[in-house]
């Protein structure tokens, strides 16, 4: 019997859970395959997509690191990728986004994740003890999440399973279940959203579960094909729904139905492929926009090397003088041209130190859509 005081090592293998896909989890899955897919090939028609992944990589970061209430600004987190001066908060967030990359790289360079994997993964969110939890002589120091009430006090709602051994079974378990789609036959996309339940039930790590449980998300979704790169990022619609998702990570342990976890997951990989399919068409129309022939003839310059300002302006939230001269634009002239856009109101403007940066805050804007719920 569940008893979320001890180590639930009954935890059951993920390839023994029975789910039933006739409660509509078959359509639902199809229905977000078919999203995602979507918003893949959009991304393709981008003129650069690197614009999209490190935006959104960021925003995916503070997002996810805010259910672990670890809060920052998107002004901290942008000035410092660019100053490399991070806040502290903002460092934190940064780590997030090394720890997805990390993950991704080693994802293409073998055409899967293993458990030293997800170890390197959790690595840099984890700050309390590197590697999976080990096998103690007693149970004297068990992992344990709490809850703690508006009184003040504490309540202990879940111990995950105890034992290195046990728990390296149940992860290669989870594994075997997300690759092998011959021995198991699920929509791939309930596996992936049952093998989140699973993760976050085996807890491996003092540290970071979540964050390592959401990027595997990401990655199993790029390891089954359907994306070409890691641009679908949940964890906002977890923030909008946090009571209920905490809550159904909890009923699925007492009562061994999982179909309500696995159709939360689906939808928040539907919904939000459907809105960051919303950001790419915007991102699409702002460079259209503002690289429209007619458009850039009202401006102080000449066409190519404007359109070409353009393209540089839409590669990165931050843009300075400097990348237009690499560009082959005369420092002077790239100057003109990207106050022109802040005239534009496509461009805010500040000086630090010796030098101008160019915030593109349309695009930013576009990121900025779930602000209130981050905050």
């Amino acid at each position: 019997m569940f008893d979320p005081k001890q180590p639930y090592n009954e935890l059951p293998l993920i390839s023994t859970l029975e789910i039933d896909v006739s409660t509509g989890l078959g359509k639902l899955a199809e229905d977000t395959r078919v999203a995602v897919e979507i918003l893949n090939y959009a991304v393709k028609t981008l003129p650069d997509h690197n614009i999209l992944l490190d935006t959104l990589a960021l925003q995916e970061a503070r997002a996810s690191s805010n259910i672990e209430n670890i809060v920052t600004t998107n002004d901290d987190l942008y000035r410092g990728v660019v100053f490399e001066d991070f806040t502290a908060e903002a460092k934190e967030v940064s780590c997030y986004k090394d720890a997805l990359f990390a993950g991704y790289t080693r994802m293409l360079d073998k055409g899967l994740i293993s458990t030293s994997d997800i170890e390197a993964i959790n690595a840099p969110v984890n700050h309390k003890q590197p590697g999976i939890r080990t096998n103690l002589p007693n149970f004297n120091d068990l992992t344990r999440i709490e809850n703690r009430k508006s009184n003040g006090e504490s309540e202990i709602i879940y111990t995950p399973p105890h034992g290195i051994d046990l728990l390296h079974r149940l992860l290669i378990d989870m594994l075997d279940f997300v690759y092998d789609d011959d021995t198991y036959s699920l929509h791939p996309l309930i596996k992936i959203a049952l093998a989140h339940y699973q993760f976050e039930s085996i807890h491996p790590f003092r540290d970071g579960n979540g964050r390592t449980g959401r990027i595997l998300n990401i990655l199993f979704l790029c390891q089954k094909g359907y994306l070409d790169s890691p641009i679908l990022y949940a964890s906002s619609y977890i923030i909008r729904n946090k009571n209920l998702y905490y809550d159904l990570l909890r009923v699925s342990k007492e009562t061994e139905k999982y179909e309500p976890i696995v159709e939360f997951m689906l939808r928040s990989f539907k919904e939000t492929a459907e809105e960051t399919l919303r950001i790419v068409e915007s991102i699409r129309a702002l460079i259209t926009q503002y690289s429209d022939k007619e458009y850039l003839s009202t401006l102080k310059g000449q066409i190519e090397p404007l359109q070409n300002t353009v393209e540089a302006i839409f590669k990165k939230v931050y843009v300075r003088v400097a990348d237009l001269v690499e560009l082959g634009i005369h420092r002077q002239t790239a100057a003109t041209y990207l106050d022109q856009f802040v005239d534009q109101g496509l461009l805010s403007k500040e000086r630090v130190g010796r030098d101008n940066i160019y915030k593109n805050i349309k695009l930013l804007e576009l990121f900025d859509y779930d602000s209130e719920e981050t905050k």
